[in-house]
């Protein structure tokens, strides 16, 4: 038998989950020992905590990334990065449970001159013998087939867990996982009142109760990151929250107790940290299909989330020209018209007030735009319909085919799917969005004072509603009869479009 007293070692540990097997710091201990027994010299670890190993995990193992990079860095296991001669596990399968992948790790292990040893088996492997290599071959077949049992078990029960509205997975921001004390099996989830960051006393959950409170408010999450920063509320990681990362965090159902699975959505077993009506509020506003923002994430024009080129049935953009006036443009066809025309027309000022204000200041408003609020169970049906049919598109935007003629059928149904996701965001609109209407039109207020203190996307979301069909009517911008300079105005370019194909006007 070799004699490797004096040699020096390091060990990569790995955990998954807290669902079972041995910790960290089981494996810390059990390892040194082992070290000590053998009189090696232990050095620094590697250690991927909370990742999976198998063909199935979804993050990657930066650690054992590390440790493949070292081994690789130099001719020999002791010369190389890693900087000994042998690698310990606490048991084989915390190396891999891909056969592919553990049999590529021996034989780089084999070329340095790395032992490894394997806790559980109280056993010194050497990669160069064939009984040996034998051996950690068979268990990385093994474990790589309780991988797949594993997998194919959670895909049988994970209908039915979501059914049953069971929480799965890590537990997002501001919630906690509650585990069995017996078996160590996820439970439920509650609120997390961890500090958000060493210099506040909020917690977790009341970072989150923040982030729906301000968009609710119609700010976008560029403000909200400004807020946090300035509250010094930190991410998981320790780091300020970015816009991308606050927006993925607002249409998380798990916030409002709702578990959502192939986009349909079940009650959860849960409480959520906002109420549900609030949830729906901030998701519409965050995944409408004609959101649009600057570079820097700010809504800035309000028009733009209503006007509409004629010819092409495309929402026109602002268009700044130096020497020529600012315009609204047709992405499409190219079409413009002026803005500050548009915009007088539209909204006006307080001693000549446009067609949007004019409505909302109408005596008989609030009768005008009576609807059901978000509890309503017709408003829960367009949501969940609406969600499903998200996630169907998504899909399918990312499906490829390997024939002209799968191609040609994806995007027949991808077009077809579009279309539904269109239809279902309308109807949410005409239940949702007079709620935020009514935060502009108050009996005590004159519409002039507060419509510029409604933040713009407030502003937008009225505008999109009272100038659609359902009211006003859309205002379409027809072709010139004429060329150059000497254009009509803009009110006769303008053509009103209301539900049914009806145009009105109002010259």
């Amino acid at each position: 038998m070799m004699d490797t007293r004096g040699l020096k070692a390091r060990d990569y540990r790995r955990l998954s989950d807290r669902k079972g097997g041995r910790s960290l710091e089981g494996q810390r201990k059990e390892n040194k020992a082992a070290a000590d027994d053998q009189e090696w010299t232990l050095g620094e670890p590697y250690i991927d905590d909370g990742r999976s190993a198998s063909r199935y995990a979804r993050r990657r193992r930066d650690d054992f990334e590390r440790l493949v990079a070292d081994l690789k860095s130099g001719p020999t296991g002791r010369q190389s990065a890693f900087g000994a001669d042998i690698l310990m596990l606490w048991e084989s399968s915390r190396g891999s449970r891909q056969v592919g992948e553990w049999v590529a790790f021996i034989e780089l292990c084999e070329d340095k001159g790395v032992l490894i040893w394997v806790t559980t088996h109280e056993r010194l492997y050497d990669p160069a013998n064939g009984r040996d290599r034998k051996a950690l071959i068979d268990d990385a077949v093994d474990s790589e087939y309780e991988s797949y049992k594993t997998h194919r078990r959670l895909i049988r029960t994970a209908p039915g867990d979501a059914e049953a509205g069971r929480p799965y997975g890590r537990a997002p921001y501001g919630l906690r996982p509650v585990y069995d004390q017996k078996d160590g099996k996820l439970l439920t989830w509650e609120a997390d009142p961890t500090p958000a960051g060493p210099e506040t006393s909020a917690g977790r959950d009341q970072v989150v109760r923040d982030l729906f409170e301000i968009l609710a408010a119609g700010q976008p999450t560029a403000h909200v990151a400004r807020v946090f920063l300035k509250r010094g509320y930190l991410n998981a990681s320790g780091r300020p929250f970015q816009r991308a990362q606050l927006r993925v965090m607002a249409v998380r159902h798990a916030y409002a107790g709702l578990r959502c699975y192939k986009g349909t959505v079940y009650q959860g077993t849960w409480s959520g940290l906002v109420e549900e009506s609030r949830f729906w509020s901030v998701h519409g506003m965050l995944t409408s299909s004609d959101r649009a923002t600057s570079p820097g994430g700010e809504l800035l024009h309000v028009v733009t989330a209503a006007l509409t080129c004629g010819r092409c049935d495309t929402l026109m953009v602002p268009r700044f020209e130096t020497g020529r006036p600012d315009a609204y443009r047709c992405t499409g066809c190219g079409m413009k018209i002026k803005k500050d025309e548009i915009d007088e027309l539209l909204i006006g000022t307080r001693e000549d007030p446009g067609a949007l204000l004019s409505f909302l200041a109408r005596p008989d408003i609030y009768e005008v735009l009576s609807a059901p609020d978000s509890t309503n169970p017709a408003v829960r049906q367009v949501q969940s319909d609406l969600a499903r049919a998200r996630a169907q598109r998504d899909e399918m935007r990312a499906a490829t085919g390997d024939t002209l003629t799968e191609v040609q059928l994806l995007a027949a149904s991808l077009a077809k799917k579009e279309a539904e996701v269109l239809d279902l965001e309308a109807r949410e609109r005409e239940l949702l969005l007079p709620a935020t209407v009514l935060s502009i039109v108050r009996p005590d207020r004159d519409v002039w004072d507060s419509w510029p203190e409604a933040p713009v996307r407030v502003q937008r979301m009225v505008a999109r509603l009272i100038l659609g069909p359902g009211y006003l009517g859309r205002p379409c911008v027809m072709p010139s009869p004429l060329v150059g300079r000497s254009q009509p105005p803009a009110a006769e370019r303008l053509e009103w479009r209301k539900a049914g194909g009806r145009i009105v006007n109002y010259r």
